[in-house]
């Protein structure tokens, strides 16, 4: 039990350095920056536009589907990142998931707008290929131009099939509890 406790310790002690030099180097050469205040742009601007073009009547579904997206992307983020599949060579903040504006804001707002305003299958599904291809084929490579984000082991068409298997997924799922509370 003593041996587990120190190798946390010494874990732990790694840890805690490692975030120091993170928020260092965050406060230093980052925060503040050109690049910074766009990731803030990513931060703020899909709320916004999700505030103003929301539907009322669908707002728990909604919300339920960008919670769903958020939480995956959060994931696929972590687990990619520690895989070394992509990195952020700048960070909105200097925490875990280091993708913030993507992981919560960029992608999950877009997705709820499109179950909002596209309720059919086949709608959807036609609306989540142009979404899927836009931020595979032209935002993500807008991002890497930018240096927010480098694919080290990645490539756009895989994130292309992600957005489609996240999004009919999601919506899946959404419509399945749909039918089971309506059993009641």
């Amino acid at each position: 039990m003593n041996v587990e406790r120190d190798h946390l310790s010494k874990v732990r002690k790694i840890e805690d350095h490692l975030f120091s030099l993170e928020a260092e180097g965050w406060f230093r050469y980052e925060f503040l920056t050109e690049k910074w205040f766009i990731l803030l742009a990513f931060f703020l601007v899909p709320w916004i536009i999700w505030i103003f073009l929301k539907k009322r009547h669908l707002l728990t579904e909604s919300v339920l589907f960008g919670v769903l997206v958020m939480f995956i992307t959060l994931l696929v983020d972590t687990v990619g990142l520690q895989f070394q599949f992509w990195e952020y060579p700048i960070e909105f903040l200097p925490v875990i998931p280091r993708g913030l504006p993507f992981d919560v804001c960029m992608v999950p707002a877009p997705y709820m707008l499109m179950y909002q305003y596209f309720r059919t299958w086949n709608s959807f599904i036609k609306a989540l290929l142009v979404m899927a291809a836009c931020f595979a084929f032209i935002g993500e490579p807008f991002s890497i131009w930018l240096n927010l984000v480098h694919y080290i082991n990645w490539h756009y068409f895989y994130s292309f099939v992600y957005y489609i298997v996240l999004g009919i997924s999601i919506r899946f799922l959404i419509i399945k509890i749909r039918r089971y509370e309506s059993l009641k």
